[in-house]
C-alpha cells in the first residue's frame, strides 16, 4: 500500500507531493522546480495552473528517481513519466471524452500495457493490466468540501495486488500524481 499526499497549500502556487508506505514512512517526495514567484502569483490570480506541470520525484534521501510531466484537464490529457536522464518510461493517456475517467497506460514506445477505468467522478481508479486483470486500485480520498475546493490538499491510496513488471510497476506507482496533475491541479480557485 502506498499513500500519496499533497500538502495543504495555496492553490496554484506549486505542486508538491509526499509518497509514504502503509505505515506512514516517507519513501519519496515530488515537486516542481524553478517556478518563479511571478508565475506562481499568476497561477493564483488567474485561476489556471493545470495547463502543464512537471514534478520531479526524489527518494526520501534526495536521490532523483523520475519526473512526471502532465498537461491540463483536456480530452487529450496525458502524463509522461521519465527517468532522471530524460528517458521516457511510459505515459498515462486520457481516452477521449468517455463517461468517467478512462486512461490507457503506454510503454515508452506507445504500446498499451494497461488501463484505468475510473469512476464518473474521478475518485476510484481500478488498474487493469494488458490482459484485463485487476492488478491495482488507486483511490482519491475526500478531505472535506472546504479543503477540496479551497486548497491543493489531496490524498490518494495506491494498492497493488500482485508483483508487477516494469514499466507497469513504475506507472502504477506514480499514476496518482499524474491523475492529480491532469485533473485537480487546475481546480485552483472555484471561480471563473
Amino acid at each position: 500500500m502506498l499513500r500519496v499526499d499533497q500538502p495543504r497549500g495555496v492553490p496554484g502556487a506549486g505542486s508538491r507531493y509526499r509518497v509514504l508506505d502503509g505505515r506512514g514512512t516517507l519513501l519519496a517526495t515530488a515537486g516542481e522546480r524553478g517556478v518563479s514567484r511571478l508565475r506562481k502569483a499568476a497561477r493564483v490570480a488567474g485561476g489556471g495552473g493545470g495547463k502543464g506541470r512537471t514534478v520531479h520525484v526524489e527518494s526520501a534521501q534526495g536521490v532523483p528517481l523520475l519526473s512526471v510531466a502532465a498537461n491540463g484537464p483536456t480530452a487529450s490529457a496525458r502524463a509522461q513519466v521519465s527517468s532522471p536522464d530524460g528517458t521516457l518510461i511510459g505515459t498515462v493517456q486520457k481516452i477521449g471524452e468517455a463517461a468517467g475517467h478512462q486512461y490507457t497506460l503506454l510503454d515508452h514506445a506507445g504500446r498499451p500495457i494497461g488501463r484505468l477505468d475510473g469512476s464518473r467522478f474521478g475518485y476510484k481508479f481500478p488498474v487493469l493490466d494488458g490482459h484485463g486483470t485487476h492488478v491495482a486500485q488507486i483511490e482519491k480520498k475526500l478531505k472535506g468540501v472546504a479543503t477540496e475546493l479551497l486548497t491543493t490538499a489531496d490524498r490518494y491510496s495506491v494498492e497493488i495486488f500482485q508483483p508487477l513488471h516494469d514499466p507497469l510497476r513504475v506507472l502504477v506507482a506514480v499514476t496518482a500524481i499524474g491523475i492529480d496533475l491532469m485533473l485537480y491541479e487546475g481546480k485552483d480557485w472555484p471561480i471563473g
